[in-house]
């Protein structure tokens, strides 16, 4: 994985600045050119690990900062794994932050059982695998997609662990206007994915071409995900279970509704960042979090998408190190 890494990096830099966009430029913070020196040298400070947590063997991305570092924890999607972080993560390495991104419950390269895709049982392996590490007290949680919904049940859940929670482009299930956006278009998938075992039959063998339909459908810069990118997440998501695994997660959201209405009887206090694509969920997003939490700021990226963190890492770059507590 640290290959890859690296690999995509090197290239990052041309494909960046062939999508370079002036409106967000001035939201980004000092984003270093992917082929500078520092961000190689940071990259290869970042290692793969394997350890078995609530009986499951996550696989994780780990770069650990000087001792008493602030912890940045990274949690993925769906149609993505920790690859997703490839840009931003070896971007808060250099800033001197200790990072994990794990692969989540029965994606990428961690084990797939058949059970357990609640967020808040996901965010209990989360916590396990940090206590693990070593990596605690205390968090600062990012999470998109499922890993957003996974990062509210784990603040929610343990909101004395988590020092900041940033959630990257989701709704968070059972809160408004949760209701009103799965009965859109835009949400299509989630009734599909909800279907069981019809999605696994009907996509596998063509991971390589839903993924490219799905990632372009959601993005607004598409050019970010290259022929490396779709090739790298077509392998993950072909190997055996994680289909069937990743759509676990939205067969989940009936469970995951009743928890966070539970949850939101009590408002979080911790700082709450919101990062949306305009072309997406940035535009309520801020609204959208502040039904769970008192302290909520929010950034609306231009020229993005869902994807954000890989669409516009530098804008998303930027707003996590003005909102994230200094490295040290």
């Amino acid at each position: 994985m640290r290959n890859t890494f690296l690999s995509a990096l090197l290239t990052a830099s041309i494909a960046l600045t062939a999508v370079a966009h002036p409106a967000h430029a001035a939201s980004s913070i000092d984003y270093l050119p992917p082929n500078s020196s520092i961000i190689v040298n940071s990259t290869e400070k970042i290692h793969d690990g394997k350890l078995d947590v609530n009986g499951v063997r996550y696989h994780y991305l780990l770069a650990q900062g000087q001792p008493g570092a602030a912890t940045v924890v990274l949690l993925h999607g769906w149609a993505s794994t920790s690859y997703m972080w490839r840009h931003v993560m070896p971007q808060l390495v250099a800033r001197g932050y200790t990072v994990l991104a794990p692969d989540l419950r029965g994606l990428g390269d961690t084990s797939k059982p058949a059970a357990g895709y609640e967020k808040t049982t996901v965010a209990d392996d989360i916590r396990a695998l940090v206590e693990k590490l070593g990596l605690g007290p205390q968090i600062n949680l990012v999470g998109h997609d499922m890993g957003g919904m996974v990062a509210y049940a784990y603040a929610a859940q343990h909101p004395d662990e988590v020092r900041t929670l940033a959630i990257l482009d989701v709704p968070l299930p059972g809160i408004e206007p949760w209701d009103q956006l799965v009965q859109t278009p835009r949400t299509w998938h989630f009734r599909f994915y909800s279907v069981q075992d019809v999605p696994e039959m009907l996509i596998a063998g063509r991971e390589l071409e839903y993924l490219k339909w799905f990632h372009n459908s959601e993005a607004v810069n598409s050019r970010a995900f290259t022929d490396e990118v779709e090739q790298t997440y077509a392998r993950e998501y072909a190997m055996p279970g994680a289909l069937r695994a990743g759509f676990e997660y939205y067969r989940a959201f009936p469970n995951d509704v009743k928890a966070n209405q539970a949850f939101a009887r009590t408002k979080l206090t911790m700082p709450v960042l919101g990062i949306g694509g305009a072309g997406s969920f940035g535009p309520i997003i801020g609204e959208h979090l502040r039904h769970v939490a008192t302290n909520v700021e929010a950034v609306n990226v231009q020229g993005s998408g869902h994807w954000v963190a890989e669409e516009q890492p530098a804008a998303v770059t930027g707003a996590l190190l003005k909102f994230l507590p200094p490295a040290r």
